[in-house]
């Protein structure tokens, strides 16, 4: 009666593509946290600038910080800022790790400030801060050990892909 069928594998092809579209805007618009070990290389201990090692990096929220020490020897403490400022933990601890293997998740938006209370480690520079930054529709790459993270555009990804789709749709 006059009505054309598209071929199979056209309509396989069509499915395909739209699958493939579908995959790559999920997998450009989850947030990826990442495993972060406190001071890379030279892990939780003395005599590491560990303020410096911070300040190189962005937090978000869903990032685990992994504090790898010798039990015993360190601890960690999760401190207010004047806590930290004073290094001072009579007061104003939210909360105290001392396993060795301590793994922190970053769940809020917001400062953090990390000190060690043994000896006089904190005044000799083992504390930091971080500010934690909600998570943005970005793809994050990060070892521990490095301090650089590649950032792709997603909105920019799903432009040039829907492009790309509609170009082969029309050939």
């Amino acid at each position: 009666m006059g009505i054309t069928k598209k071929p199979k594998s056209f309509n396989y092809f069509l499915n395909l593509m739209k699958l493939l579209l579908f995959i790559s805007c999920l997998f450009f618009t989850i947030s990826k946290s990442e495993v972060i070990t406190v001071g890379g290389e030279n892990r939780w201990t003395d005599g590491f600038g560990y303020a410096s090692w911070a300040d190189k990096l962005n937090f978000t929220v869903g990032d685990v910080l992994v504090f790898s020490y010798t039990k015993g020897s360190h601890n960690v403490l999760d401190v207010t800022r004047a806590a930290y400022q004073s290094c001072d933990n009579s007061s104003g601890v939210n909360a105290k790790y001392e396993t060795g293997d301590d793994h922190i998740e970053l769940n809020e938006a917001k400062s953090y400030w990390f000190i060690c209370t043994v000896d006089s480690h904190c005044r000799l520079g083992m504390r930091f801060g971080i500010n934690v930054s909600a998570p943005v529709t970005t793809s994050v790459n990060q070892t521990g050990d490095s301090s650089s993270r590649s950032n792709i555009n997603a909105g920019f990804y799903l432009l040039l892909v829907g492009i790309m789709s509609m170009l082969i749709f029309i050939v």
